[in-house]
């Protein structure tokens, strides 16, 4: 599993994910298949890409590909695919799936995609899901409609921005205080902000939760605006 966000406000898009790679492992013993689920196997990997003309793609779902993990499958769609046939962002969430549908055993895994687009007054931001097992693309912005959207383990979150009420025997239920997050109003520090606290809190609750701890690892953080997209966290290689 993984935590993926994306939010799109006045200022540009930011994109973050954690860097854990999660795998069930087999083995059998005394005759008996033994599953042990949430098999850490690394906290280096990649989730979230940046390509040549400024798109994003963050992965979530399923980590691996006929048994190698996906982000190089990632790597290879967009050297192989998305260059080759110069594609603007609407139509990168379909190339994706047409690309992992290849496969004899399709992953189940999903992507947000996100960048800007030509258009009538300018620079269009667009932010796309792509599922592969469904076959299923789309749009989750609204033109100059500002919001977040995030996937894979999306309960801790959730459950702090959502209201949420007390219930007590024979009471109705009271509803505690409720402030929607106003993203109409975050400057792009504002977003990369709450980026970076959106995949923290979910590590560091997890931690405290009996269940498999599926998110973990740095946070890497991109930036895309209309001409210029840059990383503001982001995993180097060393030794």
């Amino acid at each position: 599993m993984s935590f993926i966000i994306t939010l799109y406000v006045r200022e540009g898009i930011v994109m973050a994910s954690d860097s854990r790679l999660i795998l069930s492992a087999k083995q059998v013993q005394e005759g008996r298949e033994i599953i042990q689920f949430g098999v850490g196997l690394s906290d280096s990997t990649y989730k979230t890409f940046l390509t040549l003309n400024h798109i994003g793609i963050s992965s979530f779902g399923a980590p691996e590909v006929q048994g190698v993990p996906i982000s190089g499958y990632i790597e290879s769609f967009i050297s192989d695919e998305l260059y080759r046939n110069d594609l603007q962002v609407d139509e990168v969430p379909q190339a994706l799936v047409d690309y992992f549908r290849q496969f004899d055993a399709s992953p189940d895994s999903g992507f947000i995609v996100a960048g800007y687009k030509p258009g009538e007054y300018g620079a269009e931001q667009h932010v796309w899901e792509a599922l592969i097992k469904s076959e299923r693309v789309t749009r989750l912005n609204k033109p100059d409609k500002w919001g977040a959207s995030w996937r894979g383990v999306t309960d801790i979150l959730t459950r702090l921005i959502m209201p949420v009420s007390i219930t007590a025997p024979d009471e109705e239920p009271k509803p505690l205080p409720n402030y929607p997050v106003q993203w109409g109003f975050f400057t792009l520090q504002d977003a990369i902000d709450y980026a970076q606290y959106a995949v923290q809190v979910t590590i560091d609750t997890m931690r405290f939760h009996p269940r498999p701890k599926t998110v973990g690892g740095p946070v890497d953080i991109l930036v895309i605006k209309p001409q210029a997209a840059f990383w503001v966290k982001n995993k180097d290689l060393e030794a």
